[in-house]
């Protein structure tokens, strides 16, 4: 079980960083700014890949931010 949710947590960092490339801004001088909130999410869901199981709150969560980042993937 545990297993399983590493993969789709794996999968789930996958299809964020693939939306942060897509829709990422460059600046002037070189530099790139993510979309707004991406690093927030991503920050949670690298927490959530460290723990041994997660809670009903945190699945919903998870799949929300699934069905966020998913219209992007090519």
């Amino acid at each position: 079980m545990v297993s399983q949710v590493t993969d789709k947590l794996k999968e789930l960092q996958h299809k964020m960083i693939r939306f942060a490339q897509v829709k990422k801004t460059k600046l002037p001088n070189g530099d790139y700014v993510l979309p707004e909130n991406w690093s927030h999410d991503f920050t949670i869901v690298l927490r959530l890949s460290n723990k041994p199981y997660l809670t009903p709150q945190e699945k919903k969560y998870c799949n929300a931010l699934y069905k966020k980042y998913l219209g992007y993937i090519q």
